[in-house]
């Protein structure tokens, strides 16, 4: 007899290369019976109703959002919370709302505030969109004709003040920048990192403005392979559980070491690339959204493992 597949109601938003998206993949990739509730962030989703499942799994991404159905199902329901470091009374909100059985916490110092249910669940990386290999130096033409053809530090992501500044900052010291806001995501952010020795990365509680944390950029730009990854870091946000600083990666606290730490591999691109490649190794070993999705289900199936390569594998045959 053939072994029971579990059936998983994912409730996602549909943007793209967004946690929930790389969750999507993931699951698709795995050997489990997967039904697809997508919404659009700020609207009721059209589906009415839940069909039946063995979970069904709400991930945080354009929330709040009603869910009348969620509220409803009788089954066994999880939440992976990703941003509860800056929006934790909403959060709590959703928690007593839907009372979730699972609760999957992305940063570490956040999930003990979520319930005695509630654990860690750390952010990855997707090999086949950060991970860069041969034939992936292309995009847009022009863009290649007119950028330049390596940069000291580079970075994509959100306009905060705070990483404007950092940018200015490195411009000064005489560090070529290529900092990219809301306009790089997935392969072409992966590409445009590719021709920096570092990859920035400044998280949104950096000022003190909003709540400190692991975000996926730390995941996504160690798995690059490319470019050394330089990121500020706080105790108990779990670093020092998934990396070793000094192999994996490079940290800073202040604006000053961030400058110091730049210019010194800018300037000692072999010493940047061992480590970037030391840091790929690490994640694409134990810290891609399969792995995620894989203790999902070994959570769910009560510590049962699964075997996420051969899962892969029947998905794919």
């Amino acid at each position: 007899m053939a072994p029971h597949r579990p059936r998983i109601a994912l409730i996602r938003a549909e943007v793209p290369h967004t946690t929930a998206w790389y969750y999507l993949r993931a699951f698709r990739r795995l050997g489990v019976d997967l039904v697809d509730l997508p919404f659009r962030p700020g609207k009721k989703p059209e589906w009415k109703s839940m069909p039946g499942a063995d979970l069904a799994l709400l991930i945080d991404c354009g929330l709040p959002v009603d869910f009348p159905a969620l509220e409803r199902f009788g089954g066994a329901k999880g939440f992976v919370s990703i941003d509860s470091c800056h929006k934790l009374p909403m959060h709590h909100t959703l928690c007593d709302r839907y009372s979730f059985d699972f609760i999957w916490v992305a940063q570490k110092h956040v999930a003990k505030d979520l319930g005695s249910n509630a654990r860690w669940l750390p952010l990855a990386a997707e090999p086949e969109t950060h991970a860069c290999r041969p034939g992936m130096a292309g995009g847009p033409f022009l863009d290649r004709l007119l950028r330049r053809s390596h940069y000291d530090i580079a970075m994509c992501g959100a306009p905060y003040g705070h990483r404007r500044r950092f940018e200015k900052l490195f411009r000064r010291a005489g560090l070529s920048a290529r900092f990219l806001f809301r306009k790089r995501f997935g392969l072409d952010a992966t590409r445009e990192l590719a021709r920096a020795t570092i990859g920035f990365n400044a998280g949104a509680g950096f000022d003190g403005k909003r709540g400190m944390d692991m975000n996926m950029r730390v995941f996504e730009t160690m798995a690059n392979g490319q470019c050394m990854l330089l990121t500020n870091t706080y105790e108990g946000l779990g670093y020092e559980d998934l990396f070793t600083e000094g192999r994996h990666y490079i940290g800073f606290r202040t604006e000053a070491e961030a400058v110091q730490k730049a210019l010194y591999y800018a300037s000692r691109p072999e010493e940047a690339i061992a480590i970037a490649r030391e840091g790929q190794r690490r994640v694409l070993q134990n810290h891609t959204y399969v792995h995620r999705c894989g203790e999902i289900l070994s959570s769910f199936l009560e510590g049962r493992k699964v075997d996420l390569h051969a899962e892969a594998e029947r998905e794919r045959a």
